[in-house]
């Protein structure tokens, strides 16, 4: 006599990864903050073409933006970009664009996100994550987190990253520096 068995597997830690990703999808969400969004619009080049000056477009409700300082995108890099807490690319300054298509590009920008995300769960015991380098077979990926958003920097392997981060911080505080220097001028004439 043969009893057939059915293994029923235990399906929880499914559930509960499944339930820990919608929390963190829906937190991002909340977390978007509508009057810090600044829309830039650029012209995405999928085949490594230069992007001229005069096709970046800037819309904004107060005066300069990080992207003012192209003297950020030296030699040995190719790619700064800032993605909003949607996990979306707001916009970004380039001498060679990333080479994914454009719905592969919005998947690893939303992945930059998430991990940024499942990182920050952390904080509390290990301390907030400030960047992290990905290096790829002919490039470098940079993301760096303490900021309202994520800022994307790509540059060749033999370029140093910590410089460049140190260029980026620099931009991202003088920026932050002249948000709040506008917000103040903006109220005394109220």
């Amino acid at each position: 006599m043969v009893i057939a068995r059915t293994v029923v597997p235990d399906i929880t830690p499914f559930f509960f990864a499944i339930r820990r990703i919608s929390c963190i999808i829906n937190a991002i969400s909340l977390m978007f903050d509508s009057d810090m969004r600044q829309k830039i619009c650029f012209t995405y080049s999928y085949r490594k073409q230069i992007l001229p000056e005069t096709m970046l477009e800037v819309t904004k409700k107060i005066g300069d933006d990080f992207f003012c300082d192209k003297s950020i995108l030296e030699h040995g890099i190719e790619f700064i970009g800032l993605i909003n807490k949607q996990g979306r690319m707001e916009g970004a300054i380039f001498n060679n664009d990333i080479n994914l298509t454009g719905e592969r590009k919005e998947m690893y920008m939303m992945e930059l996100r998430l991990q940024s995300s499942m990182q920050s769960d952390f904080d509390s015991e290990l301390g907030p994550v400030s960047y992290n380098v990905t290096e790829r077979e002919k490039s470098k990926f940079v993301s760096i987190i303490n900021f309202p958003y994520i800022v994307l920097a790509v540059m060749k392997k033999s370029k140093d990253h910590i410089a460049v981060i140190g260029k980026i911080k620099t931009a991202i505080r003088n920026f932050q520096n002249f948000n709040k220097e506008s917000n103040v001028q903006k109220s005394d004439h109220v």
